[in-house]
């Protein structure tokens, strides 16, 4: 008995985490995002597959009977259709397993049944840590009670019953201890990878997140304009007023910016006093409009430590429908930026304008 125990709470061990660990640590995969309940339904109901071949032969079926853990936390990984999928595969395995007892027959044909009202029930009650203890408990002793239904209340059948009772238990209350541990493991490594990600200061996403973003995008080949920003001789500033004080004009500006782009959009810190900012589906026309709309917010801008300061901002455009590869995309913009720079009164230059402008100096010539 000793050894069976051992056998069927090491596979449950071993699938649960390793499946729980793998879908909350690539959770921001694209592919995993959009098939996830998907996923984890089929990955559970694998696991109770080669739980039921490996441990079903060892105790008929009776007290070795914990598959119903798996689709519990496939239900607290992935939602009520993971339930639904791992369900039906584990009674579609269970069925496929000739030398298992009546009894074994009757319980996954029972598990089933429980098992897709689970589901309904999870959909207006999602499975958390906290409650998921409730439907561990209803489904057990909803077991336990068909147990002791069969083989009526005999010494014999309440030795069968407490034995896998208290067996279940256990391994639930591991197995939901350790989940609670990883996912608590988990949040502090992807609060620390934010951390590495984030601009302390605007609370932005900097170069390195901004420019993971940039990547993605044009690998995923989905267009759009970058805004290379550059706030003019904010040196001066943080000389004039002290850098705690330009610190917070700093966090003003960038607060400003962010509430002027659309919905649809992303900016990053990059430089003491620079952004990137993302427009994703625009025409070039429209990045310019919106270049334009950010710079006159950023002019409106008062702030209380000089109501007589002013700031404005050098902004360079870039598409990327005009470049395959993200450093030539980065070098364009900071072209139109370091032109604009130089212009007296236009502040703002789309790349295409530099390029009309060379195309047009070479036609003269």
């Amino acid at each position: 008995m000793l050894l069976e125990f051992i056998i069927n709470f090491s596979i449950l061990f071993c699938f649960t985490t390793l499946i729980y660990w793998s879908f909350i640590h690539y959770e921001d995969v694209p592919f995993i995002q959009k098939y996830k309940s998907v996923l984890v339904g089929l990955a559970f109901g694998v696991a109770a597959f080669i739980l039921t071949v490996v441990t079903a032969p060892f105790g008929n079926g009776i007290f070795i009977h914990n598959r119903n853990i798996f689709v519990l936390f496939s239900g607290l990984l992935g939602g009520p259709v993971s339930i639904f999928i791992s369900s039906i595969l584990i009674f579609i395995s269970r069925s496929a397993i000739f030398y298992t007892s009546t009894i074994a027959f009757i319980m996954m044909i029972n598990l089933l049944v429980i098992t897709l009202a689970m589901a309904y029930a999870a959909h207006k009650y999602p499975m958390t840590y906290r409650n998921i203890a409730y439907y561990f408990f209803a489904i057990t002793f909803e077991h336990c009670l068909l147990l002791l239904i069969y083989f009526g209340i005999t010494l014999q059948s309440l030795y069968y019953t407490v034995i896998y009772l208290l067996f279940s238990s256990l391994a639930f209350y591991l197995l939901r201890i350790i989940l609670i541990q990883l996912d608590h493991r988990h949040k502090q490594i992807r609060q620390i990878y934010e951390l590495k990600q984030m601009d302390l200061l605007t609370q932005l996403p900097n170069h390195v997140a901004i420019e993971q973003r940039l990547k993605w995008l044009m690998q995923a080949k989905i267009p759009f304009e970058l805004l290379h920003l550059d706030l003019r001789k904010f040196s001066t500033v943080n000389h004039q007023y002290s850098y705690e004080v330009g610190d917070a004009i700093f966090a003003k500006i960038a607060k400003t910016i962010e509430q002027q782009l659309p919905s649809e959009s992303h900016i990053g810190r990059i430089d003491s006093d620079e952004f990137y900012i993302i427009l994703l589906n625009l025409a070039p026309a429209e990045a310019i409009m919106q270049a334009n709309q950010i710079n006159e917010a950023i002019k409106k801008i008062v702030f209380t430590q000089d109501p007589t300061l002013q700031i404005t901002a050098n902004i360079g455009i870039s598409s990327s429908n005009n470049y395959a590869q993200l450093p030539l995309l980065l070098n364009a913009a900071y072209r139109a930026l370091d032109f604009a720079k130089k212009q007296p009164s236009i502040w703002i230059y789309h790349d295409n304008q530099l390029k009309n402008k060379y195309n047009k100096t070479h036609d003269d010539r």
